[in-house]
């Protein structure tokens, strides 16, 4: 017992002397799918996989009122297809079958009174050159899940740009530091998807501001003032988003191309989403699952939808 104990204070002692150090670069791995909630699903958005990369830039050079500014680069994709990924039958399907496949650059700038605002690109392709039909089929194969059925349908390719723009502002907190939330408003447009979005995030438990949390990818640092107040951050956040959606590729096929595919949706104009995560930061390590419920995306019968990613980040080389 006395050797347990010992093994954990050690533990706690190391994690802590991690954590007092900050680093400049962060590498973080996201796998989402379906199945990570529901066993049995596979359908709409079923599956999606990204690798970030962010840097922290010299906060010694930054102006007036910022506290941080972070760089970001990543490559994702993401996967469609219908009720279900064994569809031969063209007239059950209530979503197309679909990819998309993209790089994408951002910066995000975080101020001292507790606003931030990230700005980003994406250049990709879109549809059967996305690499959907390959990925899942291979996947499939590889865990001894059922035969994919349905990819000769899918929307036609088109080659894809979309900006973005993201703010948060925090909006109330306890004295206590265990709740706060933060308002959000999101935009995009291009001929992958063009919405807007209006919301919250509510945190419950330990975490830290703004600038420094998991909550808002900002634990890189680089010659910044040390806010956090906390060494290390386990919290529940909930982020309900309402979504007014203009145009969604992923539905309507591509917006310049005349054969979009042989099976196409219009978008609902309206969506509502709600995402609930638990997230572990400390030292150099942080971890996260986070499941997310959308409300139905399609004019026709098609029904809302649920899936989940799990997130791995890791943070190097010293400030």
């Amino acid at each position: 017992m006395k050797l347990k104990l010992y093994l954990v204070l050690v533990f706690i002692g190391f994690a802590d002397l991690g954590y007092a150090q900050s680093y400049k670069n962060e590498l973080v791995v996201i796998s989402e799918n379906d199945a990570y909630i529901d066993i049995t699903s596979d359908h709409y958005y079923t599956n999606g996989f990204f690798i970030k990369y962010r840097h922290a830039m010299d906060g010694q050079k930054l102006k007036s009122g910022l506290a941080k500014q972070i760089i970001g680069f990543e490559v994702g994709q993401k996967i469609y297809n219908a009720y279900y990924s064994f569809a031969p039958n063209p007239a059950t399907h209530d979503r197309p079958f679909s990819a998309y496949l993209y790089g994408e650059a951002n910066l995000s700038r975080y101020y001292a009174n507790k606003q931030m605002i990230k700005v980003s690109a994406q250049v990709g392709v879109s549809g059967k050159d996305a690499l959907g039909e390959k990925f899942q089929k291979a996947f499939h194969r590889l865990v001894g899940q059922n035969k994919i059925d349905g990819w000769e349908y899918a929307l036609n390719s088109e080659p894809t740009l979309n900006l973005g723009i993201d703010y948060n502002r925090l909006l109330a907190a306890t004295d206590n530091g265990i709740f706060d939330i933060t308002g959000t408003a999101s935009a995009a447009v291009g001929n992958v998807i063009t919405k807007a979005g209006i919301g919250s995030t509510l945190r419950f438990g330990r975490f830290n501001g703004m600038d420094n949390s998991a909550a808002f990818n900002s634990l890189v640092s680089n010659n910044n003032a040390n806010n956090a107040k906390r060494k290390y951050e386990l919290f529940l956040s909930i982020s309900p988003q309402l979504h007014l959606v203009a145009f969604d590729s992923s539905l309507q096929g591509g917006l310049f191309v005349k054969d979009k595919g042989p099976i196409t949706f219009k978008p609902k104009p309206a969506v509502f989403t709600t995402q609930v995560g638990l997230a572990f930061a400390i030292a150099r390590w942080t971890a996260n699952y986070t499941a997310t419920f959308t409300t139905n995306e399609v004019k026709d019968n098609a029904a809302g939808y649920r899936f989940a990613y799990y997130s791995l980040a890791y943070r190097f080389s010293k400030s």
